[in-house]
C-alpha cells in the first residue's frame, strides 16, 4: 500500500505542480497543464503571476478532492459504464477533443486550428504502430521508431518559442511585471467576485474531468482541453473574449479537470485492473509485482489497500495545497529575473 501511495503521489503532485512552469515561462511541466498556459501565461505577463498561480493552486486541489469524493462513492458503478465504451464510441470521444480545438478557436482562426490539428495527427502517424507494427515515416532514423515525444514536441511548441521570441525581440518576459512590485507581482489575494467565478467552473469541470479520467486512455490531457473548451463554450460573448487573453475561468477549467481526471483514472485501475492512464498502467505493473490483483475481488480481500489509496489522495491534495500557497509569492518572481540568466 505505501509504494501505491508513493506513485499515485508522485502522479497527482506533477499534475498539481506542472502548471507552474506553463503559467510563468509559457513552458507547460506536464502534458495536462499544456491548457492552462491559454490563459495563466497571458495572467502572468500582466503582472498577476501569483494570483494565477493561486487560482491554479485551489483549482487543482478543489478538482482532486471532489474527485477523490467520486471516487470514493461512485468507483465501481462508473467502472462498469466505462466497459460498455466500445472502439466507436472511443473514436468519438476522441473526435470531440480534436474537433473542440477547433470550434472553441478564436473568431477568424477556425481554418488555422483545423490545419494546425491535421498537422498533429500527421505527427502522430510517425513511429511503430501499435496494432499492426509496422513503423511509419522514420526515414531509416532509428530515434523515430518511438514516434515523436509529446513532450520534446510541446517544449519546441510553447517553451523554445517563447525563448527565441524574447531573444530576438528584445522583450522582456513579462510586459507589464517589471512595472509591478515583487509584493503585488506575487499576491495571491482573490477577490469575492473572482472566488465566486471560480466556483461554479470547479463544480463543472471537476465532474467532467472525473468521467474522462474514468475512460480507459482518455487522460488528463483530453480533459484538460474539453474542460476549457466547454467554459469557452457556455460563456457569454463579453467573456469569451477574455478566453486566451487572461480569463480566470479559462484557468480554473483545465486546473480542476486534469487534476480530476487524474483521480477518475484510478477507477478503472482499483475496479476492473485496467489501467486508465500510461501512468496508472506502470502502477498496475508494481501492484502485479507485489502479489496484488486489482479488480473487484480487491475490496474483499485487501480493502485497506483500496481505502488507503483514497485516503492518502485527500492528505495529499491537502499537504500539496499547504505547501505551495506560502511559497507561490517566492516563484512568482522568477519574473522579476534578468532575461539573460533565465533564458539560458
Amino acid at each position: 500500500a505505501s509504494a501505491m501511495i508513493l506513485m499515485a503521489g508522485v502522479y497527482y503532485g506533477a499534475i498539481f505542480g506542472g502548471s507552474t512552469s506553463s503559467i510563468l515561462i509559457n513552458a507547460p511541466g506536464v502534458a495536462g497543464t499544456v491548457s492552462s498556459s491559454f490563459d495563466g501565461y497571458p495572467m502572468a505577463k500582466n503582472g498577476q503571476a501569483g494570483k494565477a498561480l493561486a487560482i491554479a493552486a485551489y483549482a487543482s486541489f478543489s478538482g482532486g478532492t471532489i474527485a477523490a469524493l467520486f471516487l470514493l462513492v461512485a468507483a465501481p458503478q462508473l467502472a462498469k459504464v466505462s466497459l460498455s465504451f466500445q472502439s466507436a464510441d472511443y473514436f468519438a470521444l476522441m473526435c470531440v477533443g480534436l474537433l473542440s480545438i477547433a470550434a472553441f478557436a478564436s473568431k477568424g482562426q477556425f481554418l488555422k486550428a483545423m490545419i494546425m490539428t491535421a498537422f498533429g495527427l500527421a505527427l502522430a502517424t510517425v513511429g511503430q504502430d501499435s496494432l499492426s507494427d509496422i513503423t511509419r515515416f522514420h526515414f531509416g532514423n532509428i530515434n523515430l521508431m518511438d514516434g515523436i515525444s509529446f513532450v520534446l514536441l510541446v517544449m519546441a511548441t510553447f517553451a523554445m518559442s517563447e525563448a527565441f521570441m524574447i531573444i530576438f525581440k528584445k522583450m522582456d518576459i513579462s510586459f507589464k511585471a517589471s512595472d509591478v512590485s515583487k509584493e503585488k507581482l506575487g499576491s495571491i489575494k482573490l477577490s469575492k467576485d473572482e472566488v465566486k467565478e471560480m466556483v461554479p467552473v470547479v463544480g463543472r469541470t471537476s465532474i467532467l474531468g472525473f468521467l474522462v479520467g474514468v475512460l480507459p486512455g482518455a487522460g488528463a490531457t483530453i480533459a484538460s482541453f474539453l474542460a476549457w473548451g466547454f467554459e469557452r463554450s457556455i460563456a457569454s460573448a463579453k467573456e469569451k473574449l477574455k478566453f486566451g487573453k487572461g480569463s480566470i475561468k479559462g484557468l480554473a477549467a483545465p486546473e480542476t479537470a486534469n487534476n480530476a481526471a487524474c483521480t477518475g483514472s484510478f477507477v478503472p485501475l482499483l475496479t476492473l485492473g485496467i489501467p486508465g492512464s500510461g501512468t496508472t498502467a506502470v502502477m498496475l505493473g508494481a501492484l502485479l509485482s507485489f502479489g496484488v490483483q486489482p479488480g473487484p475481488r480487491l475490496y474483499v480481500e485487501q480493502p485497506e489497500i483500496f481505502w488507503s489509496i483514497i485516503i492518502s489522495m485527500y492528505i495529499g491534495n491537502v499537504v500539496l495545497l499547504v505547501l505551495n500557497l506560502p511559497l507561490i509569492p517566492y516563484i512568482a518572481r522568477i519574473l522579476a529575473i534578468p532575461k539573460n540568466i533565465l533564458v539560458p
